[in-house]
């Protein structure tokens, strides 16, 4: 009975060892087969360019002319787009010039207009002054004139300085009443036995 199981023991043990041995070269028998078929497939068709007739290479050659084509001219389109705004700034700012000159040059006018209103001309008759008369005997004169504003009148002659041999008037003045003048005139006709006349003053002749 022992005998027997130990027959079958070493049989057993008979098998594992051939399987071991030999079952490693079965599987890798196996992979090599399988690598040799995958091998075998090709993984992409390679298409040659002298197999391709000519009419299909007309057809790419003329299809990357129009791509080239295209692209300049949306290059030259870009480029006038960014040209036109250049141009129309630059139209913008010559029109924009002739403005500005023109409100500059009617302030200056307004200004001018403005001025000439604040300085209007002295008229000759907005003013008076009384004439005491004309005498040619300068030291007569200077006296008459020394008396008169002893008196606190405002009195000058025509030519300032008087010389003997010419004419030179006496006026006492001026005033811008002629009612002032008129009062003043009857102290003066006191003073000078000289009644005068009131005319309107004249600044050029002063």
């Amino acid at each position: 009975m022992s005998s027997h199981f130990q027959n079958r023991l070493v049989g057993v043990i008979v098998l594992v060892a051939l399987g071991v041995i030999f079952l490693p070269d079965i599987l890798d028998g196996k992979k090599e087969h399988q690598v040799e078929q995958f091998s075998e497939i090709p993984l992409r068709p390679e298409v040659e360019s002298a197999s391709l007739p000519d009419e299909a290479l007309v057809a790419l050659d003329l299809s990357e002319k129009e791509q080239a084509f295209e692209s300049s001219s949306v290059e030259s389109d870009s480029a006038a787009a960014a040209i036109e705004p250049i141009t129309a700034a630059v139209s913008v700012d010559k029109r924009a010039e002739p403005q500005a000159e023109s409100k500059a040059d009617s302030k200056a006018e307004s200004k001018a207009v403005v001025k000439a209103e604040k300085k209007p001309a002295i008229k000759p008759s907005s003013a008076y002054t009384l004439q005491l008369g004309s005498f040619n005997n300068a030291a007569n004169v200077r006296g008459l004139v020394k008396q008169l504003r002893e008196k606190g009148f405002n009195a000058y002659t025509l030519p300032a300085t008087p010389i003997d041999g010419k004419l030179t008037k006496v006026f006492v003045g001026p005033e811008l009443s002629k009612s002032k003048l008129q009062s003043l005139q009857s102290g003066i006709e006191k003073l000078t036995k000289l009644k005068g006349r009131i005319v309107a003053y004249e600044p050029t002749a002063s």
